[in-house]
């Protein structure tokens, strides 16, 4: 099995004091011991380092890049021209709502993976109609 990871999930592994830390961590645990692994775009490994960079420090972000590219339980997976076009298609289609542009092409990226299930902790994945951790 193979689990999307988005950025709100990143971020709850790696920070503590993030309120969804313990949640997130469990889910990982349980769904590695069940064999699983983990895709993300490379959008949200530039929306995450980036985060870390600005927030943290370049330091930090450049620990944290070496660590997500150096695992053995996380795919970066490149975007396609495919891709992008369906998420420029699915950020106008949510014209009535506020799911960016990165949330768009996470999509097309797990549609094109014929992934169901985030690690997020964000309701658009829901509102697209992805499973995620409740």
């Amino acid at each position: 099995m193979r689990i999307f990871l988005d950025t709100s999930g990143l971020i709850a592994l790696s920070d503590e004091k993030d309120k969804n830390h313990t949640r997130a961590e469990v889910y990982l645990r349980q769904q590695v011991q069940k064999g699983a692994r983990f895709v993300s775009g490379r959008n949200i490994l530039v929306e995450y380092i980036d985060g870390v960079t600005k927030r943290i420090s370049k330091k930090k972000a450049v620990e944290e890049l070496d660590k997500i590219l150096n695992s053995k339980l996380l795919v970066i997976e490149p975007v396609s021209k495919a891709d992008w076009d369906k998420a420029i298609r699915y950020f106008r289609k949510y014209h009535d709502h506020q799911i960016d542009l990165t949330d768009c092409l996470s999509f097309a990226i797990m549609e094109r993976l014929d992934l169901n299930t985030a690690l997020t902790f964000d309701n658009d994945f829901k509102t697209h109609g992805f499973d995620v951790l409740d």
